[in-house]
């Protein structure tokens, strides 16, 4: 007689328990990392739009308040998706004299970016300043 060769189910059992545990372990680290590469989303988003708002300052001597004037296909006073879509950009600016003389605009995480509890809001102003903070509306450094 031949003896049959197999797996037993407590064999079988014993991989997918496995199999399971590492599986529990590298899921949360993976969607860590994969929420950190998205947050260069805002980043260059932000950095191209801050580039198209000085081109229009050095044009008209003067910012805009409207994305609309900046970016093709955007509506007038709405905040715009980032580059790839897992950011919303506001802007907002300041005015002197009649005269828009500053402006900041702000990247707030969507969809499964905004799981992101460490980097939830970006922004970037006129002068350059950046600043970043937590979903508990926490200031921190460690985003840009």
């Amino acid at each position: 007689m031949r003896k049959l060769r197999g797996f037993t189910l407590i064999e079988i059992l014993i991989a997918m328990a496995i199999v399971g545990i590492l599986a529990a372990v590298a899921l949360p680290s993976y969607r860590k990392y994969v929420q950190k590469s998205n947050r260069s989303d805002a980043k260059i988003s932000m950095s191209r739009l801050a580039t198209l708002e000085e081109r229009f300052y050095f044009r008209e001597n003067n910012y805009t308040a409207n994305f609309a004037d900046i970016v093709s296909g955007a509506t007038a006073n709405q905040p715009i998706n980032s580059d790839g879509g897992n950011y919303s950009i506001a802007l907002t600016t300041s005015v002197s004299n009649g005269v828009i003389s500053g402006w900041s605009m702000t990247a707030t995480a969507q969809g499964n970016q905004a799981l992101d509890t460490d980097c939830k809001t970006f922004t970037l102003t006129s002068v350059g300043a950046k600043t970043a903070t937590t979903s508990a509306n926490a200031a921190t450094t460690q985003c840009w």
